[in-house]
Formats: structure tokens, sequence, C-alpha cells
């Protein structure tokens, strides 16, 4: 499985002993087993636990994102836990998982990056009542807030400009107002060279689709109507 060992699975088995290879094939790749965690965030407490973990990596990764489930029933099944009814776990918006893993797309890269801060926040929210991150929300709202931290920006209204101009090709999108609110086109604005660094983390289309999918249109002031003074009926 030559593919495979592009993502340097033998090397995360052997850091992982514990996971095994249940089932491999040209579609997908899962692995099952006990995964141990060890972290603390300065100001918040020690998470030194085991988790049985169910990992699944379709053949498209990247482009297409891992699936992780929670077996031993220890992360309660709701929103407030990110927790989805079947036992996956809601890991973040699917733009910065993968901005995260732009630089390595190894399994290991991905459990660092991804898994292992989801893991002990989640548990730290279980087991001492707060997330040490702080908590997004679920839905648009969420979306937003996690955008305005990837984009530098403010504002649902800068993020979804950038979500368009995303969505164009760039001699297109440097016609548009740029999403800093500096109130230059992007082509005049060095905010461009930020944006295009996303270019390179998914396509066009994805942009496109994604800002027609997740996120409602923002609805113009209603212009107001002229009225006619008493002077003017006279006239």
């Amino acid at each position: 499985m030559r593919h495979w060992d592009g993502l340097q699975l033998d090397d995360f088995l052997v850091c992982h002993p514990r996971i095994r290879i249940t089932e491999i094939n040209d579609d997908k790749v899962e692995l099952a087993g006990e995964y141990h965690l060890k972290a603390q965030l300065v100001g918040s407490q020690l998470i030194d636990k085991t988790f049985r973990l169910r990992f699944v990596c379709p053949r498209e990764y990247p482009s297409k994102l891992p699936t992780v489930l929670d077996e031993s029933n220890y992360f309660p099944r709701s929103q407030e836990y990110h927790t989805y009814t079947n036992g996956s776990f809601c890991l973040g918006s699917e733009l910065k998982i993968k901005s995260l893993l732009h630089s390595d797309q190894s399994i290991a890269a991905f459990f660092e990056n991804i898994v292992d801060p989801f893991l002990y926040a989640v548990s730290h929210r279980i087991e001492f009542g707060n997330y040490p991150f702080g908590e997004l929300a679920h839905g648009e709202k969420g979306l937003i807030d996690d955008y305005e931290d990837i984009f530098g920006l403010q504002g649902k209204k800068a993020v979804v400009l950038a979500l368009n101009a995303l969505g164009k090709r760039k001699r297109e999108a440097n016609k548009l107002p740029c999403p800093c609110r500096c109130k230059k086109r992007l082509g005049r604005c060095e905010y461009r060279f930020i944006l295009n660094g996303f270019r390179m983390i998914e396509r066009r289309r994805w942009f496109r689709e994604h800002l027609k999918q997740s996120f409602t249109l923002i609805e113009r002031p209603a212009k107001k109507k002229r009225t006619l003074n008493s002077k003017t009926k006279g006239a």
C-alpha cells in the first residue's frame, strides 16, 4: 500500500503500539486502539488519560478529512462536547484543519495538531468544567469566529468578502473591495498576499460552494424612500 506509506503510517504505529490497523485497502485505512495523551496548558489542568479511538482515513486525504470516533463512551454525545451521536468528533472547521496540515499531512501531524488539542480541550471540560482554549459556537457563528482568526479579519462581512475573493480567479478577485477594510481594491493592498496563501489549500470551487452552503446572505440596508415635502407637492 504505497499510498499509505506516504502518510508515514508505520512510524505512527511504532509510536503508538496499542493502536492497530483494523482495515486497509485502496479506499481507506482504519485504525483502532488505545491512544494516550499527557498534556497541560499553562494556567490549566493536566490531562493524563488513555482514550479508545477509531480513526478512519479516506484515500482522498487531505482533500477529504479523516473521521475520529470515541469507542469508550467517555465523551457525551452532544454539541456541548462537540461529539456527534455516532461518537465521531467535531474537530473544527475544514479550512482551519487543512491550514494546520498544509506543511505536514502525515497521520502523526493530524493527531498532534488536530486530535490532541481536541482531546485535551473536551476532556478538560468534562473533568474540570471549562474549555481551556475558549469555545467556538456551532454553525455560521462558529465559522465566522474561526475565520476571523485564520484570516486576521473582523466581522462577517469581511469573512464573506475573503471567501468570495478566494472563489474567483486572481484577476477577478483583485478588483473586489479588500476584506481588510482599507478601502482599497484587493489588488492594491498587501492583504492579497495573505489571501493567496489559502489558494494553495483549496480550489476556487471549494470556496464558492462553502460560501453558498455555510453562510446566509448579508442583507443590504433598505434604501429610504424619498418623500415629497409640502413645497414640492404644490409645485
